[in-house]
Formats: structure tokens, C-alpha cells, sequence
């Protein structure tokens, strides 16, 4: 299916009460916040009158709900392969109590291949979510997804660069906020980017 035309709308899930206080979260399963319901209420005139073939969700429930807001009465495909990338036993802390741990170290020297303690590695996120987008027969298909999972799509389509940031455990020099949305086309197998 990888030579059919495809508009693809990705759009991250609004924020969670752990979002807020700075916490990542990886398949942690938390609802959203009522600032990540207003994110997507806010979303919802966007896609207004808009009809898609397919409209795919993660799973876990920040982005389901965020996909009723937006797209209230719309069939949805949970399909776990758009979920958040696996965090371990970094789940639920921030930046600096990670850095606490020695296994920290050892996953920022190489993070696209090496996982969290626990966790998956860029590479088995990109490889997951190349095997759904590749699944996909066309047309115009919207996904609600998350941060890290729609940034390391777009990294392996692209052949974007790593870019290490400090203070950051993701080494990706773009980010999205809560109900971002991004647009693809894939025209004769091959994908663009479009803002």
C-alpha cells in the first residue's frame, strides 16, 4: 500500500494534569486535564464539516478523548502502533529526577538505538509507526497521536537529523504542542510536509 495517495492529519492529544506539572509520560495512561479539553475543544472548528475515510487513535486515553472533542461522533481505529513511545521506568518523573539515574547516561549517548531502562528506543517507534503509515490505502485519514510518537515518524520519513538538546531526552530540535497538528502527503510514494 505504500504507493497510494494519502492526506494524513496528525494531531497530538491535549494536555494532562502531568503535562502540566512537567512529567513524562510514555504509556502512562492518564485522562486528559480540562486545559487538554479546552486544547481540543479549541481544535475542533478546524476540522468542521471536514470527512476523512479513517480516523485512527492511540489507544491510551489522553488521545481518544481528545479525538471525541475534536471529532465528535466519528468512528475511531485504536491502534496501539500510534502510541506514545515507552518511557520505562522513566514514566511519571521530569528531566532532572532522570538525570539522577545512571541508566540515564547510558540511554542519551545513543537514544535512537538504546531504549530507556524498561522502554523502547527511537528506532522501534519509528519502525512501529512505519509499519501502520505503510498499512494505509489512501485517501484522506486523520490520527491523533502523541509528542514524541508523530516527531519520530516524521524523523524516519524525512531522514531528519538527530539533534541532541539539553535538558531535553528527545534528540529533536522541533516540537509540538498539545493539539498540534501536522499535515503529509504522500503522492507516488513519495512524502512531503506541509505547515
Amino acid at each position: 500500500m505504500t504507493g497510494a495517495d494519502l492526506h494524513l492529519t496528525l494531531v497530538r492529544h491535549g494536555a494532562t494534569a502531568w503535562n502540566d506539572g512537567g512529567r513524562w509520560q510514555g504509556t502512562t495512561d492518564n485522562p486528559l486535564a480540562a486545559s487538554g479539553e479546552a486544547q481540543a475543544s479549541a481544535l475542533a472548528p478546524r476540522f468542521g464539516g471536514q470527512a476523512f475515510e479513517m480516523a485512527f487513535s492511540s489507544d491510551l486515553t489522553r488521545a481518544v478523548q481528545t479525538a471525541e472533542l475534536v471529532l465528535p461522533g466519528q468512528p475511531l481505529i485504536l491502534d496501539p502502533r500510534v502510541r506514545e513511545i515507552h518511557f520505562g521506568q522513566f514514566e511519571g518523573l521530569k528531566v532532572p529526577e532522570m538525570q539522577r539515574h545512571p541508566e540515564y547516561a547510558v540511554w542519551q549517548a545513543d537514544p535512537w538505538r538504546v531504549g530507556p531502562p524498561g522502554g523502547e528506543s527511537l528506532a522501534e517507534v519509528a519502525a512501529r509507526l512505519r509499519a501502520w503509515v505503510e498499512d494505509l490505502s489512501g485517501g484522506r485519514v486523520i490520527a491523533f497521536s502523541h509528542s514524541v510518537a508523530i516527531r519520530t515518524l516524521l524523523v524516519d520519513l524525512f531522514g531528519w537529523p538527530l539533534m541532541p538538546q539539553p535538558d531535553y531526552p528527545v534528540p529533536y530540535a522541533f516540537r509540538l504542542g498539545h493539539a498540534g497538528v501536522v499535515d503529509l502527503r504522500r503522492v507516488g510514494g513519495h512524502w512531503t510536509l506541509h505547515v
